[in-house]
């Protein structure tokens, strides 16, 4: 190294040969030390890069988010009575089935013990807001393909009625929490012309839409300023110094040491000098940032999604539930649509102030002949984000 001396000078010898502050310098002093010794209890590992758990279900909320077809029928949910399986729609009231609940884990190098998973049962609807607690179970998932199966009892209510199941994963070192969530919610007919059958939907927001804060910010960055503004300071006091120190070397002897303690003097007053710009600078930046953003926030956007405005699609997409590499994404989320001529009525709307709920009215244009069973998936957003939804399955005696 050119300005750090030979591999064998110590550091005090390399900085006599050249000016201090050399990088160079610095990094090679940094490879030539001993390397920490195994088993160090001081190595922490950030946590953006540690390896971590993801527990995760069959999700249609993050699903619908991301724009691909769901279905109501969640593959990872099933009850049994007797140890047949039965439909949410024909559950009896006041008796014990068996909720079994398949959880996943999508992490290939952390076992995802402990997994919290909380079941309940809402009113059939898309959007229910009143859940009931049925159980809170444990699960122990190995690493992906790996999955665990918990199961608990339920006694449904004395109240008749349809329940609509949702299972809710929680993990403490969770890699992903937005896949942590699925309803399963079916419904199924006798196939008559047309299948007419209403559909309730509730509100997420029966009072105003929640407020949405805008403005605020940008604050003082004190990075910006003693990382940024202070070091560039230094750096290019440093590089004056040692400018202006080549022409007063030539023209007047100086002692050894004179040159580094002249150069870290005024690295200090730039450093002192760049923090004191750079905090008037990101101070002033900051101050007109706020009061544009505070500007703005003075003036409601007339762009935003009205959280009372529902929108409604039907379809018939079924999940292909396989495991490995037999599971390929790109047909297992390729969307379908109705098997029959199906609509809802109406297929958007306008929550009221005050309103809980609406009923809006499906219609299958269902086949009088014989045939294999026809599945619709109505799937709802409100405000422009997943609410919830049914699937429902029209027999035809096939």
């Amino acid at each position: 190294m050119g300005c750090c001396g030979g591999r064998k000078d110590s550091g005090a010898v390399a900085a006599k040969r050249r000016w201090p502050g050399c990088v160079l310098c610095r990094i090679w002093e940094i490879l030539e030390r001993e390397k920490t010794p195994e088993g160090d209890p001081c190595v922490v590992i950030p946590g953006h890069i540690a390896r971590k758990p993801d527990p995760c279900i069959y999700d249609q909320f993050l699903l619908m988010q991301l724009g691909k077809p769901v279905t109501w029928d969640n593959p990872d949910v099933r009850i049994f009575l007797n140890g047949v399986e039965q439909y949410t729609y024909n559950l009896t009231v006041g008796t014990t089935y068996d909720v079994e609940v398949t959880v996943h884990n999508s992490s290939r190098d952390k076992p995802a013990n402990g997994t919290a998973v909380d079941i309940r049962w809402i009113e059939f609807g898309a959007g229910g807001q009143v859940r009931h607690l049925i159980a809170v179970a444990a699960a122990n998932v190995p690493v992906w393909p790996g999955t665990d199966v918990v199961t608990t009892k339920w006694t449904t209510p004395d109240t008749p009625g349809h329940y609509c199941i949702e299972v809710e994963l929680s993990h403490p070192d969770d890699g992903n929490p937005s896949n942590n969530r699925g309803w399963n919610n079916t419904q199924v007919y006798a196939a008559q012309s047309p299948v007419a059958r209403d559909v309730r939907i509730f509100n997420r927001y029966p009072g105003d839409c929640p407020k949405v804060e805008e403005g605020g910010g940008p604050w003082l960055r004190p990075h910006r300023v003693f990382l940024g503004w202070a070091v560039i300071g230094a750096v290019a006091a440093l590089l004056a110094t040692h400018a202006g120190g080549s022409h007063a070397d030539m023209a007047q002897p100086t002692t050894a040491l004179a040159v580094p303690l002249r150069g870290l003097a005024m690295m200090a007053v730039g450093y002192a000098a760049g923090a004191v710009l750079g905090l008037l600078v990101e101070s002033v930046y900051a101050w007109i940032r706020r009061r544009s953003n505070a500007r703005r926030a003075r003036d409601p956007r007339t762009d935003r999604t009205d959280c009372h405005l529902v929108r409604i699609e039907v379809d018939s997409y079924r999940f292909e539930d396989k495991t490995g590499k037999d599971f390929d994404p790109m047909t297992a989320f390729t969307g379908v649509g109705p098997l029959w001529n199906a609509r809802v009525t109406p297929s958007s709307f306008v929550f009221q102030p005050g309103e809980a709920y609406r009923d809006v009215l499906l219609e299958v244009d269902a086949p009088d002949d014989a045939g294999p069973d026809g599945h619709f998936n109505v799937n709802v957003w409100q405000g422009g984000v997943p609410s919830g939804g049914v699937t429902l399955t029209v027999t035809t005696g096939g």
